[in-house]
């Protein structure tokens, strides 16, 4: 899908429509989220309900507590030591994680795995905490050998979980997930297998630089309203005078 005017109109209309005022929107509280919990929130959320993922955020902050750590700040030396202290990534799945894998391939490594992976990864690069990676963000090399290495690691190729954990590291960006995809799609009154990832967050970022809102914050207001099946209704209502 190529992008076109129209296509931004598309959007910027049905964001109007479907989430009213841009300046009223609120983004995401990402302010006690470093970059430990950045990873796990990244690669725990895809293609499971977002309560699972909290769970496992909240044992990894008690384990942290437990100890005397701050969750709020560990960056990727921290979490790499709660596996060492665990044990690897099966030990640290069942007393932090849920068992989840990565895909589901019956060989499918579980997303312990990736997580570790990807904190090994962001560690070598000099990537530690938050500031290291919006550090990364504003150096156009640094943050394509980042998304490289991230990319790499199992089953996050498809860059999704990437853009997410910029995100939560406070870099503005689009996590163009199934949701994020879906509201595009249906403003452009197309199927949603027709639009690519890239093709979703770069029309979401557009329109936001349009409003003069954040990224963060068009995404943050799309996911709320695609999870919601009563705030659809209700603006459904709203838009069609309440008919059936």
């Amino acid at each position: 899908m190529s992008l076109s005017d129209q296509q931004l109109e598309l959007l910027r209309s049905h964001v109007l429509a479907k989430l009213g005022d841009p300046s009223a929107l609120i983004g995401p509280d990402l302010t006690n989220k470093g970059l430990a919990l950045a990873i796990i929130d990244s690669i725990q959320s895809t293609g499971v309900r977002y309560g699972s993922v909290g769970g496992v955020l909240e044992r990894y902050s008690e384990y942290r507590r437990s100890r005397g750590g701050d969750p709020a700040s560990d960056g990727t030396e921290e979490l790499l030591m709660t596996f060492a202290q665990l044990g690897g990534p099966l030990q640290w799945a069942t007393r932090i994680g849920n068992q989840h894998k990565t895909s589901t391939a019956k060989d499918a490594p579980l997303k312990a795995v990736a997580v570790e992976a990807a904190a090994k990864a962001m560690s070598s690069l000099g990537i530690h905490d938050r500031s290291d990676m919006q550090a990364a963000a504003r150096d156009a090399d640094r943050l394509g050998e980042a998304r490289t290495a991230w990319c790499n690691v199992t089953a996050q190729r498809s860059g999704i979980t990437w853009r997410y954990v910029l995100m939560l590291a406070g870099v503005p960006g689009v996590k163009p997930d199934r949701m994020i995809r879906g509201f595009v799609a249906d403003a452009l009154k197309i199927n949603l297998r027709r639009v690519h990832p890239d093709d979703a967050a770069e029309l979401v970022e557009r329109v936001a630089e349009g409003f003069g809102i954040s990224s963060t914050t068009l995404d943050h207001a799309i996911w709320k309203y695609q999870r919601d099946p009563k705030q659809r209704a209700v603006s459904n209502q709203t838009r069609h005078g309440g008919e059936d």
